[in-house]
């Protein structure tokens, strides 16, 4: 049973969520007793998680994949340091290891976007973590931890099969592969946080910063320039493969609306990424017995205080394709 009572939806938003209620000031109402009824609350949660979408489910009947999420979700907390570790951080490891294994064994299934297992992190944090570790965090801070662990772990993790998928279709080469997809995986990670109006809109800031985070990851590979890995019509080929695949951010793409088809924001701002790089890297010392005097091109341009132009804190975002960040 949920008992209600006045609140906002921020001061627990799990229970907000759980209850269909914004997640912001002035929700309304809140729960004050998270735990499903009955001693097995992580079952119950998961019954109720899948109901649903178990309609769209193909292959396993519900009983088959009742019996694989609980695999899942119990799984996930075996072998964490519970004695070492801060709370905070295993539960976003909790998180990320649940993910990863749904998302390995489910990735082929539609219904997965469907699908809101935040209860079920929910219970199963409850349900392996040592009750002493948990036992005097307030309500909503521990709610706020799950909620963001949540959403970030099912994003990267949803992402990953997405990102394999194209790199695989469009790049041939097995080194660049494995070095194009370790830079759109950490691009993507870092873009996460820029969801400001400093572009355009919060979706344009997001892929922006994306592919500039992106391009500049290639940088090191690519000997200071990322066209030495990676050409930029096959980096706008892969980004519009991806965001035409569904990699945007659902909860973005819920609020803002998919981008058209071939949107030439992502041709302008893959651009600008390359121009970027091309300006921040450090100049090519002269061939042997040419240029004399002309000194060893040590150090970088001017301008470039970290050889790429300053990608800026969490917390700034880019304005659009000034080179410049904003504060927010």
């Amino acid at each position: 049973q949920l008992e209600l009572r006045p609140a906002t939806a921020s001061q627990c938003p799990v229970a907000a969520r759980a209850l269909g209620v914004p997640v912001h000031e002035g929700s309304g109402i809140v729960a004050t007793a998270m735990s499903w009824a009955g001693e097995d609350a992580l079952g119950e949660a998961i019954h109720q998680a899948l109901a649903p979408v178990a309609h769209l489910e193909r292959e396993w009947d519900i009983n088959k994949l009742e019996k694989r999420m609980r695999q899942y979700f119990k799984n996930g907390s075996k072998g964490l340091e519970f004695a070492s570790n801060p709370w905070p951080e295993l539960i976003e490891e909790y998180a990320t290891r649940v993910y990863s294994s749904i998302f390995t064994a489910l990735n082929d299934r539609q219904w997965l976007a469907e699908a809101d297992f935040l209860l079920v992190l929910d219970a199963g944090i409850k349900d392996g973590f040592p009750p002493a570790l948990l036992s005097g965090i307030p309500k909503h801070i521990f709610e706020k931890a799950v909620l963001n662990a949540n959403d970030r772990a099912f994003e990267e993790q949803r992402y990953l099969p997405i990102l394999w998928d194209a790199i695989t279709q469009i790049i041939q080469s097995p080194k660049v592969k494995k070095k194009a997809y370790d830079a759109f995986e950490e691009g993507r990670k870092n873009a996460a946080g820029y969801i400001g109006d400093e572009a355009g809109s919060p979706l344009q800031t997001f892929v922006q910063a994306w592919i500039f985070a992106t391009i500049e990851r290639l940088c090191p590979d690519g000997g200071g320039l990322p066209q030495e890995l990676l050409a930029p019509e096959t980096a706008t080929l892969l980004f519009h493969s991806l965001i035409g695949a569904g990699a945007l951010p659902l909860p973005l793409v819920r609020e803002q609306g998919a981008p058209p088809p071939r949107w030439p924001f992502i041709d302008e701002a893959v651009l600008q990424a390359y121009l970027r790089a091309e300006m921040a890297a450090p100049p090519k010392p002269p061939e042997k017995g040419k240029g004399k005097g002309q000194g060893k091109g040590k150090g970088k341009r001017e301008g470039s205080s970290d050889g790429f132009g300053g990608w800026p804190e969490r917390g700034e975002a880019f304005t659009a394709f000034g080179g410049g960040a904003a504060k927010r």
